[in-house]
């Protein structure tokens, strides 16, 4: 006797390890492809090992296909077929002798893919040029070299160094009325940089490696948005050397109109204020200026009282430990056959339990049986089954679980 599963198990991608498909008879196996024992015919995707041939045999949806039988030869070569549509060349199948033949395109055929040009003439296939060939020395006679360039006589042309993408060319000095770009590397300068106009750095960190930067009179920071508006940063006239140290912190300076004066005094009583005169239910908070203490005191001891399928009660005394003294706890059940008016394959049950903490239990003709159970609220659970179940045979029994 098997375990009934009435709804589908979702293993979630883990392995099912040492299964063995359903052993069958082919007297069984007869039985099974008219009707199985639950009354219902064979459903695609069921699969059974019949035991008295040793086959697999695989239901597709309309009829059981045997797994591992062998195709006669005739049966492979009527399962190919082929469709020439045209073009260079043909191509046929033999399904009597299961032969492929392919022949390729004529002479013609690939003729006609090319055509003649200037200069080019094409003829039976045989492809001619009536362009003149040059001699090297009729090439270099074209050129001539000019300032800081030379030509050899073997027609290489030379300004004195490597130019290549990777060589360092120098000169020099360089006049360009231009503007001098480069879109990967750095401009380097070994000496003094004289910038007669306005320098502008559009990139986003500007850095100087030095000790000390001079600056004549302020620092304009222009902000997010380029407009009218700008923070200056300036000093007032030295009369000697200053030195002014910012922290090793984070965080924001303040101006000196912001800065209000506050001590611990000033705190204190701030605090004190907010609490002098307030009660709640059994405590009272009393601010001691003399010392600047905060009383706390307690006029009620509070108690705890539980009801319901739980029920005790107990009292905190001095915000010390609470004991409860617990007096019963029930555990309520449910029991119904299902479903009441139709059959069905996704049941809702009201137990009225008001607790999600619930154990189900389902049977079936006397035996326990599994589905899909999902905990709606308080009072509901919802039974699925992969198939429609007829009235009042499943059997429910919820149980409240006391936690």
């Amino acid at each position: 006797m098997a375990i009934d599963f009435l709804h589908h198990l979702d293993l979630n991608q883990n392995q099912v390890k040492n299964v063995v498909i359903d052993n069958i008879t082919s007297d069984a196996f007869k039985e099974l492809n008219a009707t199985d024992e639950t009354g219902t015919a064979p459903v695609a995707g069921q699969a059974v090992f019949i035991t008295t041939t040793g086959k697999f045999r695989f239901y597709d949806g309309s009829a059981w296909v045997t797994l591992g039988e062998t195709l006669t030869e005739s049966e492979v070569r009527a399962m190919f077929e082929v469709s020439d549509t045209g073009g260079d060349g043909s191509l046929s199948y033999d399904k009597d002798t299961g032969k492929f033949t392919y022949t390729g395109p004529s002479a013609t055929e690939v003729r006609a893919h090319f055509s003649q040009g200037t200069g080019i003439t094409i003829t039976d296939g045989q492809i001619a040029t009536t362009i003149t060939q040059y001699s090297d020395a009729d090439v270099q006679a074209y050129i001539s070299q000019g300032t800081g360039v030379t030509i050899s006589a073997t027609g290489q042309i030379s300004i004195g160094q490597a130019v290549e993408t990777t060589s360092e060319v120098s000169f020099k000095s360089v006049t360009t009325e231009g503007d001098i770009k480069s879109t990967k590397g750095n401009l380097e300068i070994a000496g003094n940089a004289v910038i007669k106009g306005n320098l502008s750095v559009e990139g986003d960190t500007v850095t100087v490696n030095q000790t000390q930067v001079n600056v004549q009179n302020a620092f304009v920071f222009e902000g997010a948005s380029a407009d009218e508006f700008e923070t200056t940063l300036t000093i007032q006239e030295p009369t000697k050397d200053q030195t002014i140290k910012l922290p090793d912190a984070t965080g924001t300076i303040a101006l000196t109109s912001q800065i209000n004066t506050f001590d611990a005094d000033d705190a204190k009583t701030a605090v004190g204020a907010m609490v002098t005169g307030n009660t709640e239910t059994g405590l009272s908070v009393t601010y001691q200026a003399s010392d600047q203490t905060l009383d706390f005191k307690l006029t009620a001891d509070p108690t705890i009282t539980l009801t319901g399928d739980v029920t005790g009660s107990g009292t905190m005394t001095n915000l010390g430990n609470v004991s409860i003294a617990l007096d019963t706890v029930k555990n309520k059940a449910y029991s119904a056959l299902l479903p009441k008016e139709a059959a069905a394959n996704s049941i809702g049950v009201s137990h009225g339990l008001n607790t999600e903490n619930v154990i189900v239990q389902l049977y079936k003709g006397g035996k326990l049986i599994y589905a899909d159970v999902t905990v709606k609220d308080k009072d509901t659970v919802l039974l699925e089954f992969a198939k429609d179940q007829a009235v009042g045979t499943i059997k429910v029994n919820i149980l409240s679980a006391a936690v």
